[in-house]
C-alpha cells in the first residue's frame, strides 16, 4: 500500500514537470521565431532580447544558439558567436548544417585548420542535404590557407553538384588566379557574373585578370563599374592607390 501511494503521488508530479517543460520549450521556440525575425529586419537588440529569452527557457535549443551566433556575428562580437557556435555544434554533434556553420565562422576567423575538421565531420553525415556547400567552404577556406592543392579537390566536388553556384564559381575563378591559368579564371567570372550580383570583390578580381592578359579595354570596364557601383570599398581605394591603374 505504502509503495502504491507513493507511485500515485509521484505520477501527477512528473506529469506536471513534463508539461512544464513542453510549455518553456514552447515559448522557447516562438521566442527563437521571434528572435529571427527582428535579426532580418536588422532590429538587433529586440531580437537579442528574444534569443536570450530563448536560451533561459530552453538552454539546450540549438535553433536559439544557432541563431543568436549569427546575431553577434553580425553586431561585431566574435568572441559570443563563437560561444553559440560551439554550443550549437555541441548539440548536434552529427549534423552537416550545424557543423558546417561553426566551420564557415572558424574559417572567416582565420582558424583554417580547426575549421577544416568541422567541415570534414560536416561531411560525414550521410543525412546532409546539401553537401555541395561544405565542400564549397572547405575549399575556399584551403584556398585562403594557400593550400591550392585541397583547395580545388573540394572546389571541383562542389561544382559537380552544384555547378552554378555562385560562391563555388567566384572560389575556382580565385583558385585559377592564384595558379596563373587567366583564361580559366575569366571563364569562372563570367559564369559567376551570369549568375550572381556584382560584388566588390569580383569586379576588384575581374579587373585583375584582364590586366594579367593585357586586356586594357576590359580592365578600364571592370574600374569603371567599381567606381559606379563600389565607390567606397576597399577594392575600389586599393586601384585609385595602385600607380599602374589605367
Amino acid at each position: 500500500l505504502l509503495a502504491a501511494c507513493r507511485t500515485s503521488t509521484q505520477r501527477p508530479e512528473r506529469n506536471e514537470r513534463t508539461t512544464r517543460a513542453a510549455q518553456q520549450k514552447s515559448a522557447a521556440d516562438l521566442n527563437v521565431q521571434l528572435g529571427q525575425g527582428y535579426l532580418e529586419q536588422g532590429r538587433y537588440e529586440i531580437a537579442l532580447e528574444k534569443l536570450l529569452k530563448a536560451i533561459e527557457l530552453d538552454p539546450r535549443s540549438h535553433d536559439a544558439h544557432t541563431v543568436i551566433a549569427v546575431l553577434y556575428e553580425q553586431i561585431g562580437d566574435p568572441a559570443n558567436a563563437e560561444t553559440h557556435y560551439r554550443r550549437a555544434a555541441e548539440l548536434r554533434p552529427k549534423s552537416g548544417v550545424t557543423l558546417n556553420n561553426y566551420g564557415t565562422f572558424l574559417c572567416r576567423a582565420g582558424k583554417h585548420a580547426e575549421a577544416d575538421r568541422y567541415f570534414e565531420r560536416a561531411l560525414a553525415d550521410p543525412f546532409y542535404a546539401t553537401p555541395a556547400v561544405a565542400h564549397a567552404n572547405r575549399g575556399i577556406c584551403a584556398l585562403d590557407a594557400g593550400k591550392l592543392d585541397v583547395a580545388e579537390t573540394e572546389l571541383r566536388q562542389a561544382s559537380r553538384l552544384q555547378p552554378e553556384a555562385p560562391d563555388t564559381l567566384y572560389a575556382m575563378a580565385r583558385l585559377n588566379f592564384a595558379t596563373g591559368d587567366l583564361l580559366r579564371a575569366r571563364a569562372f567570372v563570367q559564369r559567376y557574373e551570369a549568375q550572381s550580383p556584382a560584388s566588390a570583390e569580383a569586379l576588384g578580381l575581374g579587373y585583375d585578370i584582364e590586366r594579367g592578359l593585357g586586356n586594357a579595354a576590359a580592365a578600364a570596364e571592370y574600374r569603371q563599374r567599381l567606381l559606379a557601383e563600389f565607390p567606397d570599398s576597399d577594392v575600389t581605394r586599393r586601384l585609385e592607390r595602385s600607380p599602374n591603374t589605367p
